[in-house]
């Protein structure tokens, strides 16, 4: 059977990039609320007590120090990471609920940041880290730690710049080796953050286009040089056309002519997704250390 000439020309298809970046909601709090701080000690998979392994100044506060034990902080019973290495804060101490400056004082990149440190990090991804409970904390709370005082990028690859917080918790006096494979973890989900398959970059031109008829079908195959496709799940509006995946390879291909366009959606897969109960709560004091508490942020547990 002859293809009539005017289907003869391949079927454009536009592609579309659905990456799945979590939201977190806004929550409001009444001023007065009031958190009381608890710390524990921080343990490793081998039920070895933790310690910084240096020290360092950083905005005009000693942070660690050498051999110190690394507590782990909490509010009202509830998990809390630190944004001000160095400052002080005591068991007992209690802080205002929405009243930090320092998180305020945070750029929009680096509060998205933070939380997407959280995300791929202890409240959003624990269950899929490796080491012990502790260990996945203080992954995350470096990496905190590294945003908010600007050594590391906030946007792009998130790339360290400096490493002075790395330091604080990983090197040769106190390496704490399952912490830092945890952070490693983190860090690697961090970097294919804003990172697609190489076919669909560009503008909605440069990523329009065209399945060439051969072989009693219309197909195109596509090539992935940024090594991600296995993350993405990919679908088409029109159910004649089917996509596959083959290492870095993806076809999209019909045995029928397509009149017009189709749209190929890509969607990033075990991304750790919000829920909708999900809150956000900053407490801080002018004369005491600012924190984050994320409390039931996510929802996997």
């Amino acid at each position: 059977m002859k293809i009539p000439k005017l289907f003869k020309k391949a079927a454009a298809f536009v592609m579309a990039a659905v990456t799945a970046l979590s939201i977190m909601p806004a929550t409001a709090f009444a001023a007065g609320d009031i958190g009381t701080i608890s710390f524990s000690h921080t343990y490793d998979s081998n039920g070895n007590a933790m310690r910084y392994n240096s020290s360092a100044n950083i905005g005009g506060y000693t942070a660690g120090g050498t051999g110190n034990y690394k507590y782990r902080m909490f509010v009202d019973g509830e998990n809390a990471f630190c944004i001000q290495p160095g400052v002080p804060l005591k068991t007992g101490n209690t802080l205002k609920k929405a009243s930090s400056d320092t998180w305020n004082a945070l750029s929009a990149n680096q509060k998205k940041a933070v939380g997407l440190a959280l995300l791929y990090g202890y409240q959003g991804n624990r269950n899929n880290l490796s080491g012990s409970d502790d260990e996945k904390w203080l992954a995350t709370q470096t990496l905190v730690w590294e945003f908010v005082t600007g050594c590391r990028e906030a946007t792009g690859s998130y790339n360290q710049t400096s490493t002075t917080v790395y330091s604080l918790h990983f090197g040769s006096n106190y390496a704490n080796s399952g912490a830092r494979a945890v952070y490693d973890q983190i860090v690697a989900m961090l970097r294919e953050h804003n990172t697609i398959p190489s076919f669909m970059s560009g503008g909605k031109n440069d990523i329009t286009k065209e399945l060439a008829y051969k072989d009693g079908k219309y197909s195109i195959t596509l090539t992935d040089s940024n090594g991600v496709l296995s993350d993405y799940s990919f679908s088409s509006s029109d159910s004649n056309v089917s996509v596959s995946k083959s290492g870095n390879k993806l076809t999209i291909s019909s045995t029928v002519a397509i009149s017009g366009s189709i749209r190929i959606t890509a969607k990033r897969n075990n991304v750790p997704t919000v829920s909708s109960s999900a809150k956000l709560i900053a407490y801080g004091d002018p004369n005491l250390q600012d924190i984050k508490l994320y409390l039931n942020m996510y929802n996997k547990y």
